[in-house]
């Protein structure tokens, strides 16, 4: 009953004060909404990873890569039908969105480069590139579009939007450039040229290429049999190689170093949480130094050093729950926001309830000093 009052005058005291009591438990709320919106974009960056490696654990990629990266050789229908009578399962023959490569010329410079269409990066799930100049991508259909990285190799130039509308060379015919569009140092998988389906058609000469093999199995024993049988047997395995893509393996280790990565900036947004406390600490002090004289008179009335121990704790506590309640339901407001406007993140309750956990403990801790200095306070001086 005695700490049920005591609690009770720490809220009446705390709103006695209000400008300080809002500020100090403002801190605290946004040091936990930061932390808690670190948290949550783990899961984005995940999410984005699998999306981009496009990860299905429960299919195998097999690779061709020729030993001339200007043949166009890579699975053919026989190999199709090798493999499936080997494993007794359907596979699945699909064309990369930048294993196709040709020579392309720019006055006497040389340099080859991968090509696709529109249709191929969509058929890949692959964004488009944003556009530097010209006409937009989808609307190339005569000319080529190129990315701004090629056509520098091609130029040794750096300023390449120039170049816009000047002429390449490639298999003997020439082409306009239409569109010149950025082209990522990361993201290997789009292609330096994206060219219209009959100007694909006219390079390839007519034929289809595929250079990734589809397995519906993941399992290591059902990969090495199909590549068994196409060292064996293969259309072009005197042209090239035959391999596996391990994306379930790639996107596990990827994953393992951006979750790290993120760990550590959580750690390091959590000291936003400490340099808080400092503030509850600070606020609790200025309390003690205002009452001085309440705290002399209450100690004069019999209240123990004890009971004004705890009740400076409890106001410390109050302030930290309150912040760090404030601040974990903004961070799960955003959190649903985020997901309504098709960015995905997500917070579970563990981490909610850990990163709550640590703002308490913080108040706690920080609310000591204060608690100590207002419960030995001299009553003969806070009476003068």
């Amino acid at each position: 009953m005695k700490y049920k009052k005591l609690t009770m005058d720490a809220f009446k005291l705390l709103l006695r004060n209000k400008r300080q009591s809002i500020l100090t438990s403002l801190a605290i709320a946004i040091a936990t909404f930061v932390v808690l919106i670190v948290l949550s974009s783990s899961f984005y960056t995940t999410s984005s990873l699998n999306d981009d490696l496009q990860v299905d654990e429960a299919v195998m990629t097999l690779t061709y890569t020729p030993e001339n990266m200007l043949d166009v050789a890579g699975f053919t229908n026989s190999d199709k039908e090798l493999v499936e009578r080997e494993l007794g399962q359907h596979v699945t023959l699909k064309s990369s969105s930048y294993g196709l490569y040709t020579a392309v010329y720019y006055k006497n410079a040389k340099q080859n480069l991968s090509f696709r269409t529109i249709q191929d990066l969509k058929d890949n799930n692959i964004e488009l590139p944003s556009l530097l100049k010209g006409k937009h991508l989808e609307k190339v259909s005569n000319g080529i579009a190129i990315s701004d990285k090629a056509l520098s190799s091609l130029t040794r130039q750096t300023d390449v939007e120039k170049y816009l509308g000047s002429e390449l060379i490639i298999l003997g015919k020439t082409y306009k450039i239409c569109s010149i569009y950025y082209g990522s140092e990361v993201n290997e998988m789009l292609p330096s040229l994206i060219v219209s389906d009959k100007t694909k058609n006219r390079l390839l000469n007519g034929k289809s290429y595929y250079d990734e093999m589809i397995l519906p199995t993941n399992h290591l024993k059902d990969v090495n049999k199909a590549l068994a049988v196409l060292d064996a047997k293969g259309t072009y395995r005197e042209n090239g190689s035959y391999g596996f893509n391990d994306k379930k393996r790639l996107y596990n280790e990827t994953e393992d170093q951006a979750t790290t990565i993120l760990n550590f900036i959580a750690v390091l947004s959590s000291i936003s949480i400490f340099v808080a406390g400092f503030g509850v600490m600070n606020a609790m002090l200025s309390s003690v130094s205002e009452r001085s004289k309440e705290i002399a008179i209450r100690r004069a009335l019999g209240a123990k050093k004890a009971d004004i121990h705890f009740a400076y704790m409890m106001e410390g506590t109050i302030l930290s729950t309150i912040g760090g309640m404030i601040g974990s339901f903004s961070a799960i407001c955003l959190v649903v926001l985020m997901n309504m406007t098709g960015l995905v993140a997500k917070l579970s309750v563990g981490q909610v309830l850990i990163t709550l956990g640590a703002t308490i403990i913080f108040g706690i801790v920080f609310s000591i000093i204060p608690a100590m200095v207002a419960a030995n306070k001299n009553v003969v001086d806070g009476l003068r």
